[in-house]
C-alpha cells in the first residue's frame, strides 16, 4: 500500500540485537543460501536490518520504525520460500523516484550480477552501517548514497537536480510476502528523458572500463502520461511498487 508522508515525521531506530531463528529454519535457511551463489556467485550474505515494529500515528503525523538485525541469505530466503511472521525479515528499502524535466520517471534494469537481472526498479537500497548514528538510521543517507553510487546523480547538486524530498512509503499488506517497507523520496532533475540517458549511458561506459560494480545494465523512461501503459510495453519482471508508486505520484497534486 502506498501512502503519502510528506507531512509526517519520519524516525528509523535500530535495536542491537540480531533475531534470533529456530534451528531447523536456520538449517534451510543455509542450504537455500549455498544454492543460491551457485547460480549468482557475486551475491553476498552482508549483515541487514529487519523492521521489528511500525508504529503509525495518523493524528501527530507521526511513523516509528524500529529495526534489529539479521542477513541477507534471511531476507532472501523470506522472499522466495516464505516464512511465518514471527520470524520473518521485514527490510527496510529507500530509495529515489527520479522525475525528468519533461515529465518521464526513471527506472533502472538490474545487472546480470545482481539478484534479480533485468527486473525493472527504482534507485534505493537497504540501510546499511554508514547510515547508523547511535540507534538512528539516516534514510535519507541511504537515498543518497544509492543515487550516487547507482545512477551516479547526487541529490544535492543544484546543476542536476531541482529539488527532492521524501514522500512516500510502501507498506506491506498482511497476505502478501515479503513484507517490505520502502521509503521513497521524489527528485525532479534538471535533464530531460534523452540527456538523462546519455549522461547515464557515460557513467556505464565507465563502470564497465574500470570493472566497477553494475547495478542497472540500462535505464528505462516511462512518460508520466502512460504509466501502465509504457511499463507493460516492457517484458522485464519488476518490481510490485512500480506501477503503484507512478500513479500515485502522477495524481498528487503536490
Amino acid at each position: 500500500m502506498i501512502k503519502n508522508i510528506e507531512d509526517f515525521n519520519l524516525s528509523a531506530v535500530i535495536k542491537d540485537e540480531k533475531i534470533k531463528l529456530p534451528e531447523d529454519l536456520n538449517k534451510k535457511i543455509n542450504i537455500f543460501w549455498e544454492d543460491a551463489i551457485k547460480k549468482t556467485p557475486s551475491l553476498w550474505n552482508g549483515e541487514l536490518l529487519c523492521v521489528n515494529e511500525f508504529v503509525e500515528d495518523e493524528k501527530n503525523k507521526k511513523i516509528d520504525i524500529i529495526c534489529r538485525k539479521s542477513n541477507y541469505a534471511h531476507y532472501l530466503y523470506n522472499e522466495r520460500i516464505g516464512i511465518e511472521q514471527k520470524y520473518s525479515c521485514s527490510s527496510l528499502i529507500a530509495g529515489c523516484i527520479f522525475e525528468t524535466s519533461d515529465g518521464y520517471y526513471v527506472v533502472g534494469a538490474l545487472g546480470k550480477d545482481t539478484s534479480y537481472p533485468g527486473c525493472l526498479q527504482v534507485s534505493g537500497g537497504s540501510a546499511d552501517n554508514d547510515d547508523i548514528f547511535g540507534e538512528r538510521i539516516d534514510v535519507l543517507s541511504t537515498i543518497v548514497r544509492e543515487s550516487k553510487e547507482e545512477i551516479n546523480i547526487d541529490l544535492n547538486d543544484k546543476k542536476l537536480v531541482d529539488s527532492w524530498k521524501i514522500k512516500y512509503i510502501d507498506m506491506p499488506e498482511e497476505e502478501l510476502k515479503p513484507h517490505t517497507y520502502i521509503i521513497f523520496a521524489k527528485a525532479k532533475l534538471k535533464m530531460t528523458k534523452d540527456e538523462m540517458d546519455k549522461y547515464y549511458k557515460d557513467y556505464l561506459d565507465f563502470l564497465e572500463k574500470n570493472n566497477l560494480e553494475i547495478e542497472f545494465e540500462k535505464l528505462y523512461f516511462i512518460s508520466k502520461n502512460k504509466i501502465t501503459e509504457d511499463l507493460n510495453k516492457l517484458e522485464n519482471p519488476k518490481r510490485g511498487y512500480l506501477e503503484k508508486v507512478f500513479l500515485e505520484d502522477a495524481n498528487s497534486r503536490r
